[in-house]
Parts: structure tokens; C-alpha cells; sequence
């Protein structure tokens, strides 16, 4: 198979790599920039030592945010979430970060699995048994994130009734007012006495939930 093109931003990552090739700290950044896709985690770090020290101001830059988004190509939102699954990692499963800097092969949990440890941990609702199993799932069996939403999202995040109430209640709003646009319609393929029903039931549906929602 022939090799893959590479893309606008990969070639502009090369090109401020090349660039910065007497700054070794720099140069490493970018190139763990350009396999992002491949090794999250590596990324992660050097960012993580780059945002504690500060280097992107001898860089140039007037903010942390500012240096991922023009020499990166990656969003804040998107270096917030590295560097924060980094020091989660840091502090709560430190073998996984040990693993990684050993053996370049071991398997490492996809960004999406560490920020949903990581909420669960911080929204506290399962208690620690469910956490344990939770963190053995994600990080020793190498579950994706969709797996851990449908086993542990209920036990994890629990919506409370009050919750699950305001949100059916938006839900049944938003439809009715869709359902009366469309019974507003002209040339309704339905008859007269059958539009007017609806509506009038759609109209006391709708007072119904205001009064719920007030």
C-alpha cells in the first residue's frame, strides 16, 4: 500500500518542527503534536511539563492557550482535557504513565475512558467497590468508553427523579410545539375537526407543563 498524504496541518506541524529544531523541548512538543492520534498520553505529558514551566512563554506566546491553538493545532478545550487526563492519571493511576514510559508497545486507555474515570471519581456517587471495579474495567481490561457508559453510567452519574422529570417535561414541550406547528400547516391532509381536536389537546398539554415547570 502506498504511503498516506500527509495533511495541511501535519505539513505546517513539520515545517515549525524543522524550525525549532535548536530547541529541543520545543521541537519534542510538536512532534508528539503530530502523532497526537497514536499516542495521546505522550502528548499529555510534554504538554502537562510545558504548561507547570511555563516554556511557552520563551516561545513567544502570551498564553498556554494561545501556544496549542497557533503551534499545535489544538484547541484549549482540547489541551485542557489532555493535560487534565494526564494528572489524573498522575495522581490516581501512576503504573499506567510507568507502563508507558517502559514498554512504548503497552496498551494505553483512550483519552475518552480516563475523563469518564475521572468524572465518576469527582461526581462521587458510587461508592468505592462500583469505583474499583470501574477503574479495573477501564484501565487493566482496556474497555472503550461507550462499553463503560452502558454498564456503569446509571451507578456513576444517577439521575435523580426530579431530573428525569424536568427533562421529560422539556421533551413533551419541545414536540408539542413542534406537533402544533406543523397541525398550523395550510392544506393539512387531515380534516378540520380532527386538526382542531389535536391542537385544543396540544394547547392544554402544554399549559399543563408550564404549570409543571413554574
Amino acid at each position: 500500500m502506498g504511503s498516506v498524504a500527509p495533511t495541511k496541518t501535519d505539513r505546517k506541524l513539520e515545517d515549525k518542527m524543522l524550525a525549532a529544531a535548536g530547541d529541543p523541548e520545543r521541537a519534542d512538543v510538536i512532534g508528539k503534536a503530530r502523532t497526537f492520534k497514536r499516542s495521546w498520553l505522550e502528548l499529555a505529558e510534554a504538554l502537562t511539563g510545558v504548561l507547570e514551566r511555563g516554556s511557552w512563554e520563551g516561545w513567544g506566546y502570551k498564553s498556554f492557550d494561545a501556544y496549542c491553538k497557533k503551534e499545535l493545532q489544538i484547541t484549549p478545550s482540547t489541551a485542557a482535557k489532555l493535560t487534565g487526563s494526564f494528572r489524573f492519571l498522575k495522581s490516581s493511576a501512576p503504573t499506567i504513565i510507568e507502563r508507558s514510559h517502559s514498554n512504548h508497545e503497552a496498551p494505553i486507555p483512550d483519552v475518552k475512558v480516563v475523563d469518564f474515570v475521572q468524572r465518576a471519581e469527582e461526581r462521587g456517587a458510587a461508592d468505592e467497590d462500583t469505583m474499583a471495579e470501574i477503574r479495573r474495567v477501564a484501565f487493566d481490561e482496556g474497555a472503550r468508553a461507550p462499553m463503560l457508559a452502558r454498564r456503569f453510567k446509571s451507578v456513576a452519574f444517577p439521575v435523580s427523579d426530579i431530573d428525569a422529570e424536568s427533562k421529560l417535561l422539556s421533551q413533551l414541550g419541545s414536540t408539542g410545539r413542534k406537533l402544533a406547528a406543523l397541525i398550523a400547516e395550510p392544506n393539512l391532509p387531515v380534516s378540520h375537526a380532527v386538526a382542531t381536536q389535536v391542537e385544543e389537546a396540544i394547547g392544554k398539554l402544554l399549559e399543563a407543563i408550564d404549570e409543571k415547570l413554574a
